[in-house]
């Protein structure tokens, strides 16, 4: 494993991430983007690049965003961390989805989580070393082939005969044989989701519509696995009619590379994930959630239908954290954002939108409908409770404040801030009460 490089123009944070850190892993730190890009020069100049930057996004001179690019086209296989702040999240999370920011953590940061994502910052760096080693040998074996002709094949059309070299069978785990075969030898053993298109990149070949092949497929081996394999061919001799008369190729064993790239996809997809929820409860994180909210109050005016909008706040959090710790403060979160979850539509949006405060958006709904629901809500929390480790029930309430869309003039800063509103009177009429905006209760 290669060393981290830590950058941020803050002494003090630079210390306590070398001191938080320098037991794991191998740091080494910079001050500022000039002297980080500095760093990653020598550091691919010794023959060690870094394999992740955690780098500070406010810095004098040049930004954390521009560092961590110019750090990549230094060094493509360092995972570049960003540490923001609220402001800069939508900048971060677009870097994010153009592949240049692996993950971005907002301040203040949780030590623990941040170590969390330099570990799968070094998993994802071993990851894509290890398919760039695939490519390459991939590409090595391709020559090799054609160079020696082991894995080839070599296939007359008029006559559908192959001669199957010794490494073509062996890359299916079949026996040994000579002389020639035939082309269902191959085509049989086409997974049945693939026969038709490499049938039609084999067609195109032989009309020379296409001046060459290259078809990734299933084959099913010997044990009756399927594996994948990429076939590429070219066209050796043209008969009269100008068609393909003799075609030569190779077969390739790609099982690997397809399964990396799967387990890469499944990552890019987790990633996006991350950018739209929270990853404590799964709700909508802030962002996604005021996104959501306006395409529901655009419908709403469009169509001239209600919408309101429901705030949600536990009761007295503050006292679960320092009375039990933070990690039942946490269950205590994902069970309220269970209990909010299951009862409410899938048309409804919910999100979680500060420490122990949740929103919903409520389509269709009135101010009087909306409170019904935000009553039930109500009685579904402080029915629930959690156990505890030794052997106490910890009750849980919440309050709410409803308020509903006021046509077309409304923006969603408008609508939650009225459900904000009736919030707050909830928490001062008592607390585990429901207030809708203007009825004073």
């Amino acid at each position: 494993m290669g060393p981290i490089l830590l950058v941020d123009d803050d002494p003090r944070a630079l210390s306590a991430m070398v001191r938080q850190f320098e037991e794991q892993f191998e740091t080494a730190t910079a001050a500022d983007a000039d002297a980080a890009i500095t760093a990653a020069s020598l550091a691919v100049a010794r023959g060690a690049p870094f394999t992740v930057a955690v780098c500070d996004m406010h810095m004098p001179g040049m930004n954390g965003l521009e560092c961590l690019r110019h750090i990549r086209r230094i060094s493509p296989g360092t995972v570049a961390i960003m540490l923001t702040g609220d402001a800069d999240q939508r900048t971060v999370v677009d870097a994010i989805n153009s592949g240049n920011i692996f993950r971005f953590f907002v301040k203040p940061i949780d030590s623990r989580h941040l170590a969390d994502g330099i570990a799968a910052a070094l998993r994802q760096h071993d990851l894509l070393e290890a398919e760039q080693r695939l490519v390459e040998n991939e590409e090595r074996w391709r020559l090799a082939l054609e160079a020696v002709g082991d894995g080839a094949w070599d296939w007359v059309p008029q006559t559908g005969k192959v001669i199957y070299s010794k490494g073509w069978r062996q890359a299916l785990d079949l026996p040994p044989a000579s002389g020639e075969a035939s082309l269902d030898q191959w085509s049989e053993r086409i997974h049945p989701e693939d026969a038709d298109a490499v049938a039609a990149a084999l067609d195109r070949l032989t009309r020379r519509q296409d001046k060459a092949l290259q078809c990734e497929h299933r084959l099913r081996a010997a044990d009756g696995s399927y594996r994948w394999f990429l076939a590429r061919g070219t066209v050796l001799q043209v008969g009269g009619d100008g068609a393909a008369s003799r075609v030569i190729g190779t077969l390739t064993d790609v099982t690997d590379r397809r399964l990396m790239e799967d387990k890469l996809r499944r990552q890019a997809e987790e990633l996006a994930l991350l950018a739209t929820t929270d990853a404590l409860t799964g709700l909508w994180n802030r962002r996604r959630f005021l996104e959501q909210a306006e395409e529901e109050l655009h419908r709403a005016q469009r169509y001239g239908r209600p919408v309101s909008a429901v705030m949600i706040d536990i009761d007295h959090f503050k006292r679960v954290n320092d009375s039990h710790g933070h990690a039942i403060g946490d269950q205590v979160l994902r069970r309220i954002a269970e209990i909010l979850r299951g009862n409410l539509r899938k048309s409804d949006s919910l999100g979680r939108i500060g420490g122990e405060e949740f929103a919903a958006i409520l389509p269709e709904s009135d101010g009087a409908r909306a409170s019904v629901v935000a009553e039930l809500l109500r009685c579904q929390v402080a029915a629930d409770s959690l156990d505890l480790d030794d052997g106490q029930q910890l009750r849980i309430t919440a309050s709410f404040g409803v308020a509903s869309g006021r046509g077309d003039g409304d923006t969603v800063a408008m609508l939650l801030g009225r459900a904000d509103k009736a919030l707050y009177a909830a928490k001062e009429g008592g607390r585990d009460r429901v207030v809708l905006d203007g009825d004073g209760r």
